[in-house]
C-alpha cells in the first residue's frame, strides 16, 4: 500500500505555500508604508500618569475614517494626511478621553507621546467599531462583558502570556467556573463537557471524540488564541444546544503594526525527561512528521476476505493471520530528551488607497516530546474485599504541527471581509504495559500485559465573514464555515498473559467464536467528522423617545457528517474447544509468530460488539428575533426566541437507522439595571436542550485498556431540556479590574447521564429529571489599594464555584449529583510586573467529581479526588530594544496523584462525596510529573 498524503496534508501545504507567497512575493516583511502618496505612518505610545503603558487605547481621527488600537507596549501605528494637520481623539477604557494636534510633516520621525488620565466614571462604554478591532487585551474583554446584554466571562491573550499555559485546556481553567478534565474536557459551572458547546471564529466546532460528546481542547496551542469569553446565559443569538456554557474563541486578530516572532522552548518532565524509554515494536518511518505510513495498516490480504472473513477455510485464516505484525511486545530507545517547540509568527496591515487596508497575519508551529505516566487499577467486591490488583507504566511520544493564516480586507471603516483559518495535527504512540493479579477466585491469578496504540487527530477550519455597517443604524453580519475533525487509531494492540504453574506465562485462545479483546486484540478505528456552516444577522437601531433600542434577526444552518468505522479483532484458535500458548520466557510477548499460528491453528476473528460501521448525519437550522429595549437611563431588557430544528439520523452498514428529530421554540430574557458606570445587575432566564451525540446512541462497545472500561451506546436516548435562571453582580473598579458575583438555578427533563453497569461497563442512560444550583465569585484587583509603591506591581485574581443539586433516576433512591459534576470550584492568582520583570503564580482546584454512576444491585458510585494544581511563570526582556524575551515556566508543582475511588457509605448525600480513607477505595489512580519549560522569543 503506497503512502498517500491526506488532505490535511494538503491543506497545510496551501497554507504554507499562501504564506510563503506573502512573505518573499511582494509583501516583504518591511515597515509597512501607506500605497497612497498622501498619507504617512506616524508611531505613538499612550501612557498613563505614572509613565505605564496603556493597552487597548483608541486611538481615531477626528472627521477621517483611519484609527488604531495601542499594543500591549502602549504603541500604535496610525496613517495621516501627508500634507495638513490633523485632531486625534484617544479613549481607553479607566482614562479620561483627549484630544491632540498632529502635525505630520514635522512629526514623522517622532515617537508621539500620548499620556491618559484616570477616571472617575472610568468604565464608561467603549465604542463597538473599537471592540471589534481590537486584540489581545483583558481591559476589552471587561469592557465587553461590561457592554454585552448576557452573563459571561473571559480572559484574553495578554493574560495566557503570563500562564505557563500551552493549549486551550490549560487556558479554559483559568476563567471563573472552569476546570478541565484529562486536560482537555471543559466543565464549566461542574457540569461536564457534554453540556458545554464551543465556537471559534464564530463557528461551531465538531466533537472531536470516539467515545464521548466533548471537543478535546487541547489540540488547539495557546499561542494562537487571541480571547476567550464562556457565556453562561442564553440568548438566542447563542446556540441552543448548551447548559453550562458556550464557549467563544477567537484567533489571533491582525496586528496594527508589522510583526515578526520567532520563538523556540525546551522542556523538562520529572518522570521521562533523561530516563530511560520504550516503544512498540513497530513505529512509522513518517511519526516525526505527525502522519502514519502503511506499516499500521490493516494487511490487504484481511481486506481482500473481509466480507466473508468466517466462511474461509482454515489454511487462509491462518495464512491471513500471518500478515498482521507480531507487534504486542516493546523494544528500548535512547534516553527521552528535552521536549522542543518552535513557532514563527509574521504579520503586517497595508494601506493601499484612503480608508482601504489589507491585513494578515499567519503562525507556523512544531513541537516533540515525550511523557511517562505510572498509575494502578484495582477493583473491590460490595464488601470491599479487592477482587483485582494491577500497576502500569505508559509510554507516550507526541509530534505535533500547526499552522494559522489570518486575512482581512477593509473596503472602508464600515466593510470588511474577514477570512481565517487554522489547521492542528498530531500524533501520538502509547505503550502501556501493566502486571497484577486477578483475586476474584480463591486462588490468585498474576498476570502480565502491554498495549499499544497510535492515534493522529487534527482539526481544521475555514470560515469566510463580512461584517457591514450601513449609515449608523444598521449592521449585516454573515459567515460560511467549513471544520473538519478526526481521529484516526490504526492499529491498537492488546495481550494479556497469565501466570501458569510452573511461573512461566501462557494465553488460553477461545474458538473463533468467542474472543475476548482484553485478552488478544487488536482495534482499527477511524473517526472523521465534517461540518458544514452558514450564518446570517440583521440589526437594526431605532428610537423610541429618546431611547436607543435595538432589533436583532438572523438564521444559522449546520450540516454534520460523521464517518466512524470499528474493526475489533480477537485471536481465537480454530479448535472447537480452544487452546492455549505458551510463551517464551525470554520473550513473551512474541507469542503470535508463524510458528504457533500453524501449530495452535490461530487466527483473528471480528468481535462483532466492539466492531460498527456507520454514518451519521444531523442538520440544525435556527431562526431567532430578538430585541433590546432601554428604559429610562439604567434599565435594558434584552429579549426574544430561537426556533431550532434538528434532525439526526445513524445509518449503520447493517441494522435499523436510528433517527431523532425535534423542533423546540426556545426563549430567553436578560433584564440589566446599571446604577453607575461601573455596575450592572442582571437577572436572566432561559431554555436550551442538550441533544444526544451519535457515540451516545451507537449500540456497539468501545475498550480502554488505559482506564479499563467498556463503553457502550444506547439507542434510545432522548434530547433533554433545560431551563436556566441567573442573577448577577458585576463591579468594575478600574482598568482590567473586576467584583462579580451570581447565583444561579437549572432544572433539567431528561438529562443524559454515564453510568456504572458494572463489570466496567458504563453505559448511557436518561434521568427522569435533575436541579442544579450553585454561586459563583471572581474578582482581580491591582493591589496598590494598600498604600505602598512595592503593591502598585502587583494584581491579584480569585475566583470560586459551589453547586449543589440533585437528579432523579428510574428506580433509584436518595440525592445524588449529576454524573460529572463537581461541588466547588477554586482558582486565584497573583501576578507582578516591574519594568521588564514579569511574574505570576496560578492554583486550581475541583472538588471531588462524579466519574460514573453506579446503578444497578451492588454497583457503586466512581469519584475522582480533587487535585491541588499550582503552576508559575516568570519572564524577562533583554537587550536595549527589548525584542528578546525569555520565560521559565513550571506546570503542576505540587504533582499530587490522579485518584478515582468508590464512595462505599453513599448515606452521607452529596455533603460527603470526599474521600474517606476509612471507607472509600482507590480505584484508580495516576501519577503526573512536574514540567518545566524554558523558552526564548525573538522579535525581528
Amino acid at each position: 500500500m503506497k503512502f498517500k498524503f491526506s488532505l490535511s496534508l494538503c491543506y497545510l501545504m496551501l497554507t504554507s505555500m499562501m504564506t510563503l507567497v506573502m512573505v518573499t512575493g511582494n509583501w516583504q516583511p518591511a515597515q509597512a508604508k501607506p500605497v497612497d502618496d498622501s498619507k504617512i505612518q506616524l508611531n505613538g505610545q499612550v501612557m498613563d500618569e505614572k509613565g505605564l503603558p496603556v493597552q487597548g487605547a483608541t486611538i481615531k481621527i477626528l472627521n477621517g475614517h483611519s484609527g488604531a488600537v495601542s499594543e500591549s507596549d502602549g504603541q500604535f501605528q496610525l496613517m495621516v494626511p501627508k500634507d495638513s494637520s490633523c485632531t486625534i481623539s484617544v479613549e481607553a477604557i479607566g482614562y479620561q478621553p483627549t484630544t491632540k494636534i498632529l502635525r505630520p510633516f514635522q512629526q514623522k520621525d517622532q515617537l508621539i507621546k500620548i499620556e491618559l488620565i484616570a477616571s472617575l466614571n472610568d468604565l464608561e462604554d467603549v465604542s463597538v467599531s473599537a471592540v471589534r478591532r481590537s486584540s489581545g487585551s483583558l481591559d476589552l474583554v471587561y469592557a465587553h462583558q461590561k457592554a454585552a446584554s448576557a452573563i459571561s466571562d473571559g480572559i484574553s491573550q495578554d493574560i495566557i502570556k503570563k500562564s505557563p499555559d500551552r493549549n486551550m485546556g490549560d487556558v479554559l481553567k483559568r476563567i471563573s467556573g472552569a476546570s478541565v478534565q484529562d486536560d482537555k474536557f471543559v466543565i464549566i459551572r461542574g457540569l461536564n463537557e457534554r453540556y458545554n458547546t464551543a465556537k471559534m471564529n464564530g463557528a461551531l466546532l465538531p466533537s472531536t471524540e470516539p467515545d464521548k460528546k466533548a471537543f478535546a481542547f487541547n489540540i488547539i496551542p495557546a499561542s494562537l488564541i487571541d480571547q476567550v469569553l464562556i457565556y453562561k446565559s442564553m440568548t438566542p443569538d447563542l446556540p441552543a444546544d448548551f447548559a453550562g456554557g458556550a464557549i467563544d474563541i477567537t484567533t489571533k486578530d491582525f496586528p496594527n503594526k508589522r510583526v515578526s516572532e520567532l520563538s523556540l522552548s525546551l522542556g523538562y518532565q520529572g518522570n521521562t525527561t533523561f530516563r530511560a524509554f520504550k516503544k512498540s515494536t513497530v513505529t512509522g518511518k513518517y511519526d516525526f512528521t505527525g502522519y502514519f505510513d502503511e506499516r499500521r495498516s490493516l494487511p490487504a490480504a484481511y481486506n481482500h476476505y473481509k466480507s466473508d472473513f468466517s466462511h474461509q477455510d482454515d489454511g487462509i485464516k491462518m495464512a491471513v493471520t500471518e500478515k498482521f505484525s507480531n507487534n504486542f511486545g516493546f523494544k528500548k530507545t535512547a534516553n527521552s530528551l528535552p521536549d522542543i517547540s518552535i513557532a514563527y509568527t509574521g504579520g503586517d496591515t497595508r494601506y493601499t488607497s484612503s480608508d482601504k487596508k489589507f491585513g494578515y497575519i499567519y503562525s507556523l508551529g512544531y513541537s516533540a516530546s515525550r511523557e511517562v505516566l505510572t498509575g494502578s487499577i484495582k477493583d473491590y467486591s460490595i464488601d470491599k474485599r479487592e477482587i483485582y490488583n494491577s500497576s502500569s507504566t505508559q509510554y507516550a511520544y507526541k509530534y505535533a504541527h500547526y499552522a494559522l493564516l489570518n486575512l482581512s480586507y477593509a473596503f472602508n471603516s464600515r466593510n470588511r471581509l474577514l477570512f481565517k483559518n487554522i489547521y492542528n495535527n498530531q500524533l501520538t504512540s502509547e505503550l502501556t504495559q501493566r502486571a497484577g493479579a486477578n483475586l476474584s477466585n480463591e486462588m490468585p491469578q498474576p498476570f502480565i500485559s502491554s498495549a499499544s496504540k497510535a492515534n493522529r487527530d487534527g482539526l481544521v477550519q475555514s470560515v469566510l465573514q463580512g461584517i457591514h455597517d450601513f449609515k449608523t443604524s444598521q449592521q449585516l453580519n454573515w459567515n460560511l464555515s467549513y471544520a473538519r475533525t478526526y481521529h484516526y487509531s490504526p492499529d491498537e494492540t492488546i495481550l494479556t498473559l497469565n501466570e501458569n504453574a510452573l511461573g512461566g506465562y501462557e494465553r488460553k485462545l477461545s474458538n473463533e467464536n468467542s474472543p475476548a479483546i482484553q485478552n488478544a486484540g487488536r482495534v482499527y478505528s477511524s473517526n472523521l467528522e465534517q461540518q458544514f456552516g452558514g450564518s446570517l444577522d440583521y440589526s437594526y437601531n431605532f428610537k423610541m423617545g429618546d431611547r436607543s433600542q435595538l432589533i436583532k434577526a438572523g438564521m444559522n444552518t449546520y450540516y454534520r457528517k460523521k464517518d466512524v468505522i470499528v474493526e475489533a479483532l480477537g485471536y481465537a484458535t480454530l479448535n472447537a474447544y480452544g487452546t492455549t500458548l505458551p510463551a517464551d520466557p525470554s520473550d513473551p510477548y512474541n507469542l503470535f509468530t508463524k510458528e504457533n499460528i500453524e501449530a495452535f491453528k490461530v487466527t483473528v476473528a471480528t468481535i462483532g460488539n466492539n466492531s460498527t460501521d456507520y454514518l451519521g448525519k444531523a442538520w440544525n437550522t435556527n431562526g431567532f428575533i430578538m430585541l433590546e429595549n432601554k428604559w429610562l437611563d439604567n434599565w435594558t431588557l434584552k429579549w426574544g426566541a430561537k426556533l431550532s430544528h434538528y434532525n439526526q439520523q445513524l445509518i449503520p452498514t447493517s441494522g435499523k437507522v436510528i433517527e431523532k428529530n425535534n423542533t423546540d421554540i426556545l426563549p430567553s430574557a436578560i433584564l440589566t439595571y446599571r446604577p453607575g458606570v461601573k455596575m450592572n445587575l442582571r437577572l436572566a432566564g432561559s431554555q436550551s436542550v442538550n441533544r444526544p451525540e451519535f457515540r451516545e446512541l451507537a449500540d456497539y462497545s468501545l475498550y480502554d485498556y488505559s482506564k479499563d472500561f467498556i463503553y457502550r451506546g444506547n439507542p434510545n436516548l432522548t434530547r433533554s431540556k433545560i431551563t436556566n435562571l441567573d442573577f448577577r453582580y458585576e463591579f468594575f473598579p478600574g482598568a482590567g479590574e473586576i467584583l462579580s458575583a451570581s447565583v444561579f438555578y437549572k432544572h433539567f427533563k431528561d438529562p443524559i447521564e454515564q453510568i456504572n453497569q458494572g463489570n466496567g461497563i458504563l453505559n448511557y442512560q436518561n434521568a427522569d429529571n435533575a436541579q442544579l444550583y450553585g454561586a459563583e465569585i471572581e474578582i482581580r484587583k491591582k493591589l496598590d489599594f494598600l498604600g505602598n509603591p512595592f503593591f502598585n506591581k502587583w494584581t491579584f485574581y480569585g475566583n470560586a464555584t459551589y453547586v449543589d443539586g440533585d437528579i432523579q433516576l428510574s428506580g433509584a433512591k436518595g440525592k445524588s449529583l449529576m454524573q460529572g459534576q463537581s461541588p466547588y470550584l477554586i482558582g486565584a492568582g497573583l501576578s507582578y510586573t516591574q519594568g521588564d520583570l514579569a511574574f505570576n503564580l496560578l492554583y486550581q482546584k475541583a472538588g471531588p467529581r462524579l466519574a460514573f454512576r453506579g446503578q444497578g444491585d451492588g454497583q457503586l458510585n466512581i469519584y475522582e479526588k480533587g487535585r491541588d494544581v499550582m503552576d508559575a511563570q516568570i519572564s524577562y526582556r533583554l537587550l536595549k530594544s527589548k525584542k528578546l524575551e525569555l520565560k521559565l515556566s513550571v506546570k503542576d508543582l505540587l504533582a499530587q496523584s490522579q485518584d478515582w475511588y468508590y464512595k462505599f457509605d453513599a448515606s452521607t448525600g452529596n455533603a460527603g462525596t470526599g474521600y474517606n480513607p476509612k471507607t472509600d477505595k482507590i480505584t484508580r489512580q495516576f501519577n503526573p510529573a512536574r514540567a518545566f519549560n524554558l523558552s526564548i522569543k525573538y522579535q525581528f
